[in-house]
């Protein structure tokens, strides 16, 4: 244990002298910054729309239409509604950060040499994987907090941008309660893409391929989930394709890590509105956890399997 804690002190400050993860922290923080502001710009042209009837492009808008889609602007720039906005940064943004971070970290052991010099010293292989995840982890669970102090400050100005002042007395325990629950599952369900990452470096010993790997099967989970959407809301009120497309599509994105990451960090709530979800999707956030705990474990088997088939002194 005591070796296992000093590998880990080990990688954590690898990690903490790494450019890498503060540029991705520095890339998700201005980020959320972007979406503060867009928030703001989209209220004041749904404002302008009361009165021109037009919006930004040119299309028409009935003014009763631009109230409400400024009211629901207003909601979400003030508190408790703009504690939300940070799952739109964690969430979608989140996991790619997540995939770079480990992916170009586990690829660089191997290009740099690095896990040849260690594992001469005599580590075990599985305890110097294992520490490498927890260091990983913890640092996206520093992050993750810094966003969520960032998104309290972001907070105030966009209230005031809003309503001209910041009324705090919305917010009571249960917000915060509420609000530190989600950022730790928002948390927890960034394991199965970092375990992932990490895997498909171990398994490429380069950070190239492993990024490449890892960025595309994002990317298609990205795509998966945005049809899905769509399907959800529309497919399955259409007669015949719809309908058969959705039985296609549903029970491949049902097993995926972001529909089960979306599920369990919303809890049982992943989409904004109320949506009938027909079998086999589920919003089980039980279900999800477990799900993505065997994601895990396949990832972090690959790779331990990897690491002790693999001559890696030679």
């Amino acid at each position: 244990m005591r070796e296992w804690i000093g590998l880990l002190r080990a990688e954590l400050l690898k990690v903490s002298r790494r450019t890498l993860g503060w540029l991705l922290l520095l890339a998700l923080m201005a980020a959320f910054v972007v979406h503060a502001r867009n928030l703001n710009t989209n209220r004041l042209d749904y404002q302008q729309a009361q009165e021109s009837g037009f919006g930004r492009f040119g299309q028409w808008i009935m003014p009763e239409s631009a109230l409400a889609a400024e009211t629901e602007l207003v909601r979400r720039m003030t508190f408790p509604g703009f504690l939300d906005e940070l799952w739109v940064i964690t969430g979608f943004w989140g996991p790619f950060a997540v995939v770079i971070l480990a992916a170009i970290h586990m690829g660089d052991e191997y290009e740099s040499g690095t896990i040849r010099t260690l594992m001469v010293r005599g580590p075990s292989r599985n305890a110097w994987f294992t520490a490498k995840l927890a260091a990983l982890f913890l640092a996206i669970g520093a992050a993750w907090l810094l966003l969520a102090l960032e998104g309290g400050l972001l907070g105030l100005w966009t209230s005031h941008q809003a309503t001209g002042s910041v009324n705090l007395s919305a917010v009571g325990a249960e917000h915060l309660l509420a609000h530190a629950a989600r950022l730790l599952r928002s948390w927890s369900a960034t394991l199965p893409y970092l375990a992932f990452a990490s895997a498909a470096g171990i398994l490429s010993r380069a950070a190239g391929p492993a990024l490449a790997l890892g960025l595309g099967a994002r990317f298609a989970e990205v795509i998966s989930g945005t049809a899905g959407q769509f399907l959800v809301a529309f497919g399955m009120g259409m007669e015949g394709l719809g309908a058969k497309i959705y039985w296609l599509w549903a029970p491949l994105h049902v097993a995926t890590m972001e529909w089960n990451a979306r599920v369990w960090s919303t809890w049982g709530a992943p989409y904004d509105l109320p949506l009938e979800l027909p079998s086999p999707l589920h919003t089980s956030p039980g279900l999800a956890a477990l799900i993505l705990l065997a994601w895990t474990a396949v990832w972090v088997g690959l790779a331990a399997r990897s690491l002790r088939r693999r001559d890696l002194t030679g």
